[in-house]
């Protein structure tokens, strides 16, 4: 049975696995810092400065999923002054001019608020430069009108949300920093050591962020609506709900638990407003702006929270073995991935899911549940079925008394007469419809004509079914999910035993 202790050292291994490697970071670095110095020395009328902001800049940057993917590095570049530019004239005939004569430079494409360049030498990642205007306390960054195509300055303070985040991470940074130290002193028997580089300190609130991101893009791979959770709420709010805890499962829990309710507690006449905490012009920035206008979005997100908090969090609590919550892990996190973190953690664990994956012939499978899927009256399934299982089930069970709580699979002997609702547990893009599959046995069942085995729709929201314990025997239900016709995803059988 896995322990908290055991995830959160899961969890220690798949931030690392997601994390970008030390020769790619000093690439980027290296790259950014020759442009900067190159505009420098081009442009002897302007003081220019270029700084990274976003994830590279805060430690939370993560591994694309495929690689063929690039990272993306956001850079700020700094103008002390306006130099009489209004923001177009910035943009496009100072900065695009510049990028286009630096000979490392292969391809430039305009976005809303930055140039996107690629350089001929790295195919691992791209830069998007954002043209700006220092204003002391922020700055002023180049804003496109993408309607009528017109530019405009707008307030930010990229600066400003490093120091804050930062000092939310403090205390554990500190703690780790020296408990570094001290080791590498040790490590060298109290000789000279090199300095520690800052971007290999996390803390468990960057690592809560990188695994939170990891689990979204898994999530919105599809997402064609543009409703996937933007990367600078995520941060945000998990910065804010940050309270020191010294391990990711706990860092994880505050964010999942906490987020619905601070979003809720930020709310102004109604409309989501999730502020930056450093931004220090007259009018506030809102994180959530677009929210009010695309209700989808804010939807996406909580549901994105709820699934989140069932794969990460309450896995330990649904599943009582390895490989069920290394599954889940897998659907949610990347199965290559996490098969390979767990290979590194625990070797029986990962052949077990190799074993599931692979999908066990019938003959191999235990007699008990053999004999469970022969009977005659389950019905084959209509669909051409995917191998594996990327589906789990959560059940709960509401006792006499209305007390509610969780049954694991193959459980105990649950008394006859109350409710459980089964809820698919599926890391996948909507729209999709669940069917399941409940079969009874036993004569209890037989004699009441009441074995069943066709295949139904859920009959709470969209993904849950609920049942009534009302035959003494081994019963199992299993559920499928169907995306235009073709089932994409199946669970394995979940046992429910009545006396």
């Amino acid at each position: 049975m896995y322990t908290k202790n055991d995830l959160n050292a899961i969890y220690e291994r798949i931030a690392q696995a997601i994390d970008i490697n030390e020769k790619l970071f000093d690439q980027a670095e290296e790259y950014y810092k020759k442009l900067g110095n190159w505009m420098d020395k081009e442009t002897p009328d302007y003081k220019i400065t270029i700084y990274p902001q976003g994830s590279f800049a805060l430690g939370t940057v993560i591994k694309p999923i495929s690689e063929q993917d690039e990272y993306d590095l956001d850079l700020v570049c700094q103008f002390d002054d306006y130099y009489g530019l209004d923001a177009k004239a910035l943009k496009v005939k100072i900065v695009k001019p510049l990028l286009d004569k630096f000979d490392e430079v292969e391809k430039i494409v305009e976005k809303r608020r930055c140039w996107q360049v690629v350089y001929k030498n790295s195919r691992n990642f791209h830069m998007d430069i954002i043209p700006s205007v220092d204003e002391v306390t922020y700055i002023a960054i180049t804003d496109k009108n993408e309607d009528n195509q017109s530019y405009e300055y707008m307030g930010s303070n990229p600066k400003g949300y490093i120091e804050w985040f930062n000092s939310r991470k403090l205390v554990r940074y500190k703690a780790i920093k020296e408990a570094l130290e001290l080791k590498s002193r040790k490590d060298k028997f109290m000789a000279e050591v090199e300095p520690i580089k800052e971007y290999k300190l996390k803390t468990p609130l960057q690592k809560a962020i990188q695994i939170l991101k990891r689990h979204r893009d898994i999530m919105f791979k599809d997402d064609t609506e543009n409703c996937a959770p933007i990367s600078i709420i995520i941060t945000t709010i998990a910065a804010q709900l940050y309270q020191n805890e010294d391990n990711i499962y706990d860092a994880l829990k505050s964010f999942l638990e906490g987020a619905k309710p601070y979003i809720d507690s930020c709310k102004k006449n109604g409309k989501y407003y999730i502020e930056n905490p450093s931004y220090t012009g007259e009018e506030k920035e809102n994180f959530a702006e677009k929210w009010n206008d695309h209700p989808n979005r804010a939807d996406a997100f909580f549901e994105w929270i709820e699934q989140a908090k069932t794969n990460l969090i309450d896995c330990i609590d649904l599943f009582d073995n390895k490989t069920d919550i290394a599954g889940i892990l897998g659907i949610s996190l990347g199965e290559n991935m996490v098969q390979k973190v767990v290979n590194e953690y625990d070797r029986i664990t990962a052949n077990a899911i190799a074993e599931k994956i692979q999908e066990k012939e019938l003959s191999l499978i235990p007699y008990r549940i053999r004999s469970l899927l022969s009977v005659p009256h389950r019905q084959k399934a209509p669909w051409t079925l995917p191998k594996g299982y990327r589906v789990f089930i959560k059940a709960t069970v509401t006792d006499m008394q209305g007390n509610r709580y969780q049954y694991k699979n193959d459980g105990e002997p649950l008394d006859k007469g109350l409710s459980i609702e089964f809820t698919a547990v599926f890391t996948g893009k909507m729209p999709y419809t669940v069917k399941w599959q409940i079969v009874n046995t036993g004569d209890d069942a037989r004699g009441k004509g009441c074995l069943r085995g066709e295949f139904e729709n859920s009959n709470i929201g969209r993904n849950t079914r609920c049942e009534g314990t009302e035959y003494t025997g081994s019963h199992y239900i299993q559920c499928f999910i169907i995306k235009r016709g073709q089932c994409i995803a199946k669970s394995n059988i979940f046992i429910v035993n009545i006396k």
